[in-house]
């Protein structure tokens, strides 16, 4: 009989895993994740943001667990509309665990900030993710189960409909949990953000979401996919706002972003070739724990290395000097084209930008009391009240940064803008 296991978690109490998935979790890629910050530098700015990728990944796969539970329950009307039978229900809810667990394996040191630094045929962190799920570190742990795991499956489930399009309903749906605009990955993270960051802006009731989650068949392609009961609502609207205010407020912060630059920089100028490693055994090696020895390392020499490890060390990066907000962009391309041009290396232009939400037409639905699925962009008075995220920043040097500024009053007076101050 398989043993079950526990951990402790601070935002989901106890998470219960057995020996199959101990394995997985015991497996380098996994393990590695304990070195990787989930929120990069943000710790720089927010002290007790220094959890883990690891953490992130063991919370989405019980948030996982308890959605499947909740939408097949026993004769439930979402179950008997799956028309799983029991031992395919068990086999549906093993893989889906599984590629919870593994969707973030692939990310570099710090999470997002140095995807750029990437092999150059590999766009996302996701190409990482399922070379490791189809490597010797875990592909054979998949046959060690109750149930034999299909690897096309696992990476599928672990990448998302978005980076790994499938055509069978079932893995659709699996997928959809996970990584779908109302998905347990963006639930994890947003509440586990919120703890360790202190902002409250990042909570919502995604107790209620749970709980209110179901299945229909949906009105067009006649497939089984995910919907809301009327009484969870509030509860998704209430995710959606979460993540537009934490990026507004966490992802997107100042300086956090130009931490971010700084980093990257420093990497560029450490990585052999200025990128990571395609090889996965060499890719492991590369940890957030790599990074702090590669700038401690550098932060005795005077050259530039030197310079930027003792910028990200000393809280010496740039200073803001001018943010630009809304849709201003066009105007704020010129004026950074024009600032780069005068200062070069003094200066780091940076733009954050995010859809407010992507929730599609005729993509998720809500089940009034009458049983009618009805478009949650219809029945929703606020998620269209939401306006796309962008920030527009540039940044100076300490010495020069009053220089900077003069600059960029001088090119707004110049073109009839708005100035915005910081």
């Amino acid at each position: 009989m398989a043993r079950t296991y526990e951990v402790r978690d601070p935002v989901h109490n106890f998470i219960l895993f057995q020996d199959f998935e101990r394995d997985l979790i015991n497996s380098e890629p996994v393990q590695r994740l304990k070195r990787i910050k989930q929120l990069a530098m943000s710790y720089e700015i927010y002290p007790g943001a220094t959890h883990s990728r690891f953490e992130h990944s063991l919370g989405t796969m019980e948030l996982a667990t308890q959605a499947f539970n909740g939408i097949t329950r026993d004769q439930s009307e979402a179950y008997v509309r799956l028309g799983w039978t029991e031992p395919e229900r068990q086999s549906y809810r093993q893989l889906l665990r599984v590629g919870a667990l593994l969707h973030d394996v692939g990310h570099p040191p710090f999470s997002h900030a140095p995807e750029d630094l990437l092999p150059s045929d590999y766009k996302w962190h996701e190409h990482f993710t399922e070379a490791f799920i189809r490597s010797p570190y875990i592909q054979p742990l998949l046959n060690m189960g109750v149930a034999t795991l299909n690897v096309d499956q696992v990476v599928a489930v672990a990448l998302g409909q978005e980076k790994y399009p499938q055509e069978d309903p079932s893995i659709g749906l699996l997928q959809e949990i996970v990584a779908g605009e109302l998905g347990v990955d963006r639930m994890d993270y947003l509440v586990r953000d919120a703890l360790h960051t202190g902002a409250t802006a990042g909570r919502f009731d995604y107790h209620r979401l749970l709980n209110t989650l179901t299945v229909i068949d949906h009105p067009i392609t006649g497939w089984p996919v995910l919907a809301i009961e009327a009484g969870g609502l509030h509860a998704a609207e209430g995710l959606i706002f979460a993540r537009y205010f934490m990026f507004l407020q966490v992802y997107f912060h100042d300086t956090r972003r130009i931490y971010d630059r700084h980093l990257v920089d420093f990497l560029a100028g450490a990585l052999q070739g200025r990128r990571f490693p395609k090889e996965l055994d060499k890719y492991l090696e590369y940890t957030d724990d790599w990074v702090h020895s590669k700038i401690m390392e550098a932060s005795g020499a005077d050259d530039q290395q030197g310079v930027l490890a003792k910028r990200l060390i000393g809280r010496n990066h740039f200073r803001k000097v001018l943010e630009v907000s809304g849709t201003d962009n066009v105007t704020f391309a010129q004026l950074a084209e024009s600032i780069e041009a005068q200062f070069g290396d003094l200066i780091r232009i940076d733009e954050a930008k995010k859809e407010a939400q992507s929730i599609e037409s005729e993509r998720i639905y809500v089940v009034g009391d009458d049983g009618v699925p009805r478009d949650i962009l219809e029945v929703s008075e606020l998620i269209l009240t939401l306006r796309q995220m962008w920030r527009g920043r540039i940044y100076a040097r300490r010495d020069v940064r009053a220089e900077v500024e003069r600059a960029c009053k001088q090119f707004v007076q110049r073109t009839g803008g708005e100035e915005q101050d910081e």
